[in-house]
């Protein structure tokens, strides 16, 4: 059996354009400034694939596990478009247009770190992509933020070519950017060309 402090959290997730991070950003800045504080303002943009906990050392198997995933995967564009709300979890995201893409990411990664890993964090089906604004907000957050959000136009893309894993040790508080592994690259990608 691990002990408590040998664990650590594991998060796999995309990051968007810094021109798209400075937006959301603007955006996090904003339901701030209207609604006060809330989890999740601090953290950059990105969309969150998954994460899980396990061994510090069973960490180079979890990083090339996922590598050898993403070598037989080619980088591809997600679209943004517009504010979305779950009422469930109180959460406001923008909307990942082509979800698909991503699923497959999560699906793959998933059944091969399973494999790898055996953790029943990987037996979790259900995956939503989108990139979160703010989460867990109080009621009144959430109702204002509907109000103010719902109508508010937003479309932007961007191509996703590596994926990043954070990391962060007992109690847990700060992530730290452990690496940056790279999907497969196509010949024209090879050529600065893109699909």
């Amino acid at each position: 059996m691990f002990s408590y402090s040998a664990l650590s959290e594991y998060m796999i997730i995309a990051l968007p354009y810094a021109e798209i991070g400075d937006e959301v950003k603007m955006f996090k800045k904003d339901f701030f400034r209207r609604y006060g504080a809330y989890s999740g303002q601090n953290s950059c943009a990105h969309i969150r694939l998954m994460s899980f906990f396990q061994s510090e050392e069973r960490e180079e198997r979890l990083l090339e596990a996922t590598q050898d995933v993403l070598t037989h995967i080619n980088s591809f564009e997600v679209f943004l478009n517009g504010f979305s709300f779950d009422g469930t979890s109180r959460n406001v995201y923008l909307e990942v247009l082509n979800k698909q893409s991503l699923i497959g990411v999560y699906d793959s990664l998933r059944l091969r770190l399973f494999k790898e890993l055996v953790s029943l964090a990987f037996l979790n089906k259900k995956y939503e992509p989108m990139l979160t604004i703010g989460q867990r907000l109080t009621p009144l957050q959430f109702l204002e933020a509907i109000r103010d959000y719902e109508h508010v136009p937003y479309t932007n893309n961007f191509r996703i070519s590596r994926l990043h894993v954070l990391k962060r040790k007992a109690p847990f508080t700060t992530w730290e950017h452990l690496t940056a592994l790279p999907f497969a690259k196509s010949q024209k990608e090879m050529l600065g060309l893109y699909e």
